[in-house]
């Protein structure tokens, strides 16, 4: 009875230790996949930045997103989702233009990874909405969740 017991003691910490080591594989080639898009990302939004500089205004920015095929979208505030505190008041829209997608978290539909133009109001009296003459800040990569629960 007690190599019985011995025996399976063994398969199961064989089972563990065989899961552990497939569980860490499977980690750092998630890890190193991870790297090779964060490069990526890097490579795109370095493309950007030599043609777009701080200081061009919205309108400079949409003709050459539009001239190169480049959809975007608007929203407020990326800065925002890196942490930094943005007030609505004042604030300018930023366009994004979508360059990947990530494996999203079960309770939402997708995982977008955007080059974000980000853009500072010409003057402080105008709305926070778009105008053209609005100025380039800087530029980032920001990712967002959609479509979750």
């Amino acid at each position: 009875m007690r190599e019985k017991q011995r025996k399976m003691s063994m398969i199961v910490a064989a089972a563990a230790v065989i899961a552990a080591t497939l569980w860490f594989v499977q980690h750092m080639r998630d890890q190193h996949e991870q790297a090779e898009h964060e490069k990526g990302y890097a490579r795109v939004l370095a493309r950007y930045t030599v043609e777009l500089k701080s200081g061009m205004t919205r309108e400079q920015v949409e003709r050459y997103l539009q001239t190169n095929g480049k959809q975007f979208k608007q929203i407020c505030c990326v800065a925002n989702f890196r942490g930094e505190y943005v007030s609505l008041n004042g604030a300018a829209y930023d366009d994004l233009v979508k360059i990947a997608e990530e494996k999203p978290p079960f309770f939402c539909g997708e995982h977008n990874v955007y080059i974000a133009f980000e853009f500072n109001p010409k003057s402080q009296g105008e709305l926070s909405d778009t105008n053209g003459s609005d100025i380039l800040k800087k530029a980032s990569v920001p990712r967002q969740l959609e479509d979750c629960m």
